[in-house]
């Protein structure tokens, strides 16, 4: 049985326990949980009430854990990946902007004898952008639609809080790369940093955000040019029934990274 720890216990932290606590029971048992609001775990144990996980701090999840799953920000995601890494841990990580601020990822990647697993979250053509590697993409670029209401507490907006009133209509207002972008967006654009680490990274893969009062949903587009064509998808995220914040598509896709480690048919790129 794989012992399994949760860092965060939100929407997502909560949909991944009952999915390991029926879904994948067979295999993988829910042992540890932290997060820093001690009333997500009481909701916890209220959802799930006859799994036996214990309570512990996060450096004391990641050494007794054999796999760590991450949901909780992306500060959390910068100082536990390496955590993890350095202890032959393997760790699925939800909060991909993080990684931007570990400098030397790749190289503890390389040296390190545990997996990091990121999943597609709430964007279609990760497997796409995997295929078209090998035929030298020439360009990657998102672009995401949000309410207007959903990014107010952005630091972008920090010192721009005038722009706040005068944005009436669907209006673009960020362009860069998905290193600017995740510093300015950390809670809202983790899927243009996981895209980028797909492909040609974060430098090189180009954003775009608009934001309206008038979406009702998030939206993302993507377009990929390669030597092997032209590559565009589109998804309209419909928001899951606990919280309006997080998309019911990237608690499914979450689920299905832990299905892929779990099951030996691992269906994908």
């Amino acid at each position: 049985m794989v012992k399994v720890g949760i860092i965060g216990c939100g929407t997502i932290g909560s949909a991944l326990a009952r999915a390991i606590e029926k879904k994948f029971r067979t295999v993988a048992r829910l042992t540890y949980v932290s997060d820093i609001n001690p009333a997500q775990i009481r909701k916890l144990h209220q959802k799930i009430p006859r799994s036996r996980f214990r309570t512990i701090s996060t450096p004391q999840l990641i050494r007794k854990s054999d796999l760590v799953v991450e949901t909780a920000s992306v500060g959390a995601a910068a100082q536990a990946v390496p955590l993890a890494l350095r202890q032959a841990k393997d760790i699925l990580t939800l909060s991909v902007g993080g990684l931007v601020k570990i400098p030397n990822l790749r190289q503890l990647l390389s040296k390190a004898k545990g997996n990091l697993y990121l999943a597609s979250g709430a964007i279609a053509g990760i497997d796409a952008v995997l295929g078209t590697k090998t035929g030298q993409i020439q360009s990657v670029r998102i672009t995401t639609r949000k309410p207007l209401k959903s990014l107010r507490k952005a630091p972008y907006f920090e010192n721009r809080k005038h722009l706040l009133k005068k944005i009436k209509k669907p209006t673009l207002i960020f362009q860069g790369n998905a290193t600017q972008a995740i510093r300015n967006f950390p809670e809202n654009v983790n899927v243009a940093v996981t895209l980028s680490l797909a492909g040609i990274g974060p430098q090189r893969t180009r954003v775009r955000i608009f934001a309206s009062p008038n979406y009702r949903y998030n939206m993302h587009e993507i377009e990929i040019k390669s030597r092997f064509g032209r590559i565009v998808t589109q998804v309209i995220n419909l928001p899951s029934r606990e919280n309006p914040k997080t998309s019911a598509l990237a608690i499914g896709s979450a689920i299905a990274t832990l299905e892929k480690i779990f099951n030996r048919l691992k269906v994908g790129t």
